[in-house]
């Protein structure tokens, strides 16, 4: 039984390694946008973007990509 939980343990701290490594390339990729964005491209100003995306966890880059941006 306590080699059952412990592999069960293991296979949780891999699928929240996978999960945390999508999030840090999330982020990573949605400030590239941002940086690479002209201002007039953007919705609201570029620096308000910068801490919504390092703050608010996941949905933070995620809305970058689905709000953030005009025309795309």
């Amino acid at each position: 039984m306590a080699c059952m939980a412990k592999k069960t343990q293991n296979n949780q701290k891999f699928v929240i390694g996978i999960l945390a490594a999508v999030d840090a390339a999330g982020k990573a990729a949605a400030f590239a946008s941002l940086a690479r964005t002209d201002a007039k491209q953007v919705r609201g100003p570029k620096w308000a973007w910068t801490p919504a995306i390092a703050a608010i966890n996941t949905f933070g880059w995620i809305a970058w990509f689905l709000f953030g941006r005009k025309g795309k």
